[in-house]
C-alpha cells in the first residue's frame, strides 16, 4: 500500500515522499513551512485520482497513401437513392 511521509531533508525544510514497498514513487519540492507540505499532498492526491493515462509510446497511425486511398475508395460499396429508396450500388476499378 503506498504512503505519504513527510521529511525534513534540513533545518526548517520539509518534503513530502510518496513509497510504496519500500520503493519512492515521488517526491516534492521543498516547503518552508510542514503545513505547505501536507497542504501539497491533499492537492497531489486530489489531482492523482482524475489524471489520465497517456501513452506516448504507441506511434500516431499513418494515413494511407493517395493511389491507395483512392483505390480502397473504390472498392467501398456506395448508396445511391433511386426511385425513394435507397439502393447499395458497387464502383468497381
Amino acid at each position: 500500500m503506498a504512503s505519504f511521509e513527510i521529511r525534513s531533508p534540513k533545518a526548517g525544510r520539509y518534503v513530502w515522499v510518496l513509497t510504496s514497498q519500500g520503493r519512492t514513487l515521488a517526491t516534492s519540492e521543498e516547503y518552508s513551512r510542514r503545513a505547505l507540505a501536507e497542504k501539497a499532498i491533499v492537492t497531489f492526491r486530489m489531482a492523482a485520482v482524475n489524471a489520465p493515462v497517456v501513452d506516448t509510446t504507441i506511434p500516431a497511425a499513418s494515413k494511407p497513401a493517395g493511389k491507395a486511398a483512392r483505390a480502397t475508395g473504390r472498392a467501398l460499396a456506395k448508396a445511391v437513392v433511386a426511385g425513394g429508396r435507397a439502393v447499395e450500388k458497387v464502383l468497381g476499378s
